[in-house]
């Protein structure tokens, strides 16, 4: 990259670091909660069904989602650039693949959302039982159509981490450390291995799970950053 390039490049890590931020608060938001040991899943806890989660979180959540969903698109554009030129028809799936991310991203931010508003609303009003046994039903109704849609989110992040493993990108195979893969399996394993060593659930547990994509992706967007930042200032003073 010519200093010009490496400045944009450095904007656009930025930016898709912000835009998962926005996406991560909202994460929180859903799972910043007392939790209890009965407590399972997304939306079956015992905060949301007794009506004491606060109804303008999952709004809210909805509302962070949609700008951090916008400032996605920096992210997909990130981790393009970062693919050598020579795979251009590498490139281009991989491009597809992170627009339909956005929109992905943001449609699975605003459904569960939805299930903490239903479970929370309709709880206090039918009970928790029949509340629960209707937003069971309805995410098992929308998880057929949800499902596929995982594809090619799991494309676009799955084809950077195999170039960079294979030196086909901008960056040493160290940056792996990084990756958005990496620490997304991290994220997600660490509550995993805490609750299988029988350590009492506790609310990090589900903060951590719950926003491991998008904190895993922003640690990487970080990351890409300081690296240009780096290597652009070695550059420079040669």
């Amino acid at each position: 990259m010519n200093r010009k390039e490496s400045k944009m490049f450095i904007r656009w890590c930025i930016l898709g670091a912000i835009g998962c931020g926005f996406m991560a608060a909202g994460d929180w938001l859903l799972s910043c909660i007392s939790l209890q040991q009965t407590d399972t899943g997304l939306f079956n806890r015992a905060c949301y069904l007794s009506g004491s989660y606060g109804l303008w979180r999952p709004v809210l959540t909805v509302g962070l989602g949609a700008i951090g969903g916008f400032l996605y698109y920096f992210v997909v554009k990130t981790l393009n650039a970062d693919i050598d030129e020579k795979y251009r028809k590498t490139k281009s799936v991989q491009f597809l693949c992170g627009i339909f991310t956005v929109a992905i991203a943001l449609t699975i931010h605003t459904w569960v959302a939805t299930m903490a508003w239903f479970a929370t609303y309709l709880g206090p009003r039918i009970g928790a039982e029949a509340a629960l046994a209707a937003v069971t039903a309805y995410q098992d109704g929308m998880l057929p159509a949800l499902l596929p849609l995982y594809l090619p989110m799991l494309l676009f992040f799955a084809i950077h981490f195999v170039m960079l493993l294979a030196g086909k990108t901008c960056y040493p195979r160290w940056m792996l450390a990084f990756h958005p893969v990496t620490w997304n399996l991290l994220l997600a394993a660490v509550p995993d291995i805490a609750q299988a060593m029988q350590v009492p659930v506790a609310t990090w547990m589900s903060v951590m799970s719950q926003s491991s994509t998008n904190s895993a992706i922003m640690v990487w967007c970080v990351a890409a950053a300081a690296y240009e930042r780096k290597r652009s200032a070695c550059l420079a003073g040669r």
